[in-house]
């Protein structure tokens, strides 16, 4: 009887329940330029990913005397207008006697026919395993009888779609990973700022109680059990609470980034102090002595007998709103040409720009982070899992944060294209990815540097231009309709 009361039920209601990511996906699908954007995105991808394999040429393999060569044309008929595989002509260099610049000219004489799916450079596909597999070429091209430069060459005679695809690597990775980096820093600061505002912490910690307060607590009920030189401290009183309340690990990570804050407070004033005295002398060194002589002891009484109790939300929101009062550009700027002076490989130099990207990004995301917190920490099952005895870190990053998820979706998609543009233009600057690893950015600056000549002489180098353009307009197209089919208020 219950399966002919169901049965009626779904025939009432002429359509099946559907989950709201099943919702979504049926909303996401109506965007037509999202689904091309998704297409798009997933060829460049798909290219950055073979770039071995669809360059004719490794990375970094120059032809020093063909700097700058236009597009090689690739030619489908014969003379007499039969078609034909197609093959490419053998490009010479010359002078011109009148304007004594460097011309490129073809040389038919002999046609070099481009085959498909054939073996040229070795290489390593994701880095170990070896290959010599390439979409196109042939054996004149290692032999270097005739070249294939599809999209011209650089200043170091490099072939543009070659160097195109591996720079493609950098710049779509690195706006993920700058953008997972930002996300983890981001969720975790503003879902603690959100869960524990209103609670004080302690962010500085005295080994030892201060005279004066063993002397005021030496008649108070339990004096012998806590007004002891080390066990009435600050410290001590701080590890007894995280005991009771079971919160060792988080009380011991703040005792490692407290002694870690004051390390590199010391480091800065000896730092400090050793370059001004090194330039003062008379009485400007004598006062500048003093000076730093009390804020050594300010320090040292801190670390003795301090305590000094912040808001957690006040202390996360005021760093986040430092960030904000910085332009960014001028941040990126700052901290890439701290590290532009040091000789480092491509790889840490690519981990470098990473971290300072997600260094700087993280800030706004946090701030919205910690609006929804406020708000899911008090619903109904944030509540139920705290009475059951569920820890803090369990409810916040099991119960409130996957409720941010749609947005944390949207957040991303629209986040990546931001850090791709900020990395072309650190790289544009010289002060991103350096040589010889290629990033558009990087590949976009040759253009640069010949001036705007470059536009009629020497188009091919704005390709890279082309294709930041491209990547940035596709997550975009893919972020509305990302912000669109997850909007739970969107149900038509």
């Amino acid at each position: 009887m219950s399966d002919i009361h169901d049965t009626n039920l779904r025939e009432g209601l002429g359509e099946r329940s559907q989950s709201y990511w099943q919702k979504a996906w049926m909303r996401f699908r109506r965007h037509p330029f999202a689904r091309w954007a998704s297409v798009v995105l997933l060829v460049l991808y798909s290219l950055a990913l073979f770039a071995d394999f669809v360059g004719p040429y490794p990375e970094a393999k120059s032809f020093r005397k063909l700097q700058f060569v236009p597009p090689t044309k690739v030619y489908f008929k014969t003379e007499d207008g039969r078609w034909t595989r197609p093959y490419v002509c053998k490009v010479e260099r010359s002078r011109n006697p009148r304007t004594f610049k460097l011309e490129f000219k073809e040389n038919c004489e002999e046609k070099y026919t481009i085959y498909f799916f054939v073996k040229g450079y070795p290489y390593k596909f994701l880095g170990f395993i070896p290959m010599d597999l390439h979409l196109m070429g042939g054996p004149w091209l290692v032999e270097e009888k005739a070249y294939l430069f599809l999209w011209g060459t650089d200043d170091f005679g490099r072939d543009m779609f070659s160097r195109i695809w591996f720079g493609a690597r950098i710049s779509l990775t690195i706006g993920i990973l700058a953008t997972i980096v930002a996300l983890l820093i981001g969720i975790t600061m503003g879902g603690i700022s959100g869960y524990y505002a209103g609670s004080r912490v302690h962010i500085v910690r005295g080994l030892f109680r201060p005279p004066q307060k063993r002397a005021a607590a030496a008649g108070s009920e339990g004096a012998e059990q806590q007004n002891g030189f080390f066990s009435g401290g600050a410290l001590a009183e701080g590890w007894r609470e995280a005991v009771h309340e079971r919160r060792v690990p988080i009380f011991l990570i703040g005792l490692v980034l407290q002694y870690a804050f004051w390390g590199a407070a010391t480091a800065v004033l000896y730092t400090t102090m050793q370059g001004f005295l090194s330039i003062s002398e008379g009485l400007e060194r004598y006062l500048a002595m003093l000076v730093f002589g009390g804020l050594l002891g300010i320090m040292v009484w801190m670390f003795l007998f301090g305590r000094l109790a912040v808001d957690v939300d006040d202390l996360i929101m005021r760093t986040t709103e430092i960030l904000a009062a910085i332009p960014g550009l001028f941040l990126l700027i700052i901290l890439s040409g701290m590290l532009a002076q040091y000789d480092m490989p491509s790889s840490t130099r690519f981990l470098l720009v990473l971290t300072i990207l997600a260094f700087v990004g993280w800030g706004g995301l946090a701030r919205n982070i910690r609006g929804f917190v406020l708000q899911l920490r008090e619903m109904e099952y944030a509540q139920a899992a705290k009475a059951l005895g569920a820890g803090d870190a369990r409810i916040l990053f099991r119960h409130i944060i996957p409720g941010t998820l749609g947005y944390l979706i949207v957040v991303a998609s629209l986040a990546i294209p931001g850090y791709i543009l900020a990395e072309s233009g650190l790289s544009f600057l010289g002060l991103g990815i350096q040589e010889p690893s290629s990033s558009w950015g990087l590949l976009l600056s040759k253009a640069q540097q010949i001036g705007i000549s470059a536009i009629k002489e020497r188009p091919w180098l704005f390709i890279p231009g082309f294709f930041i353009f491209v990547s940035i307009l596709t997550y975009n197209y893919l972020g509305d309709a990302l912000r669109d089919a997850l909007d739970p208020r969107a149900e038509h």
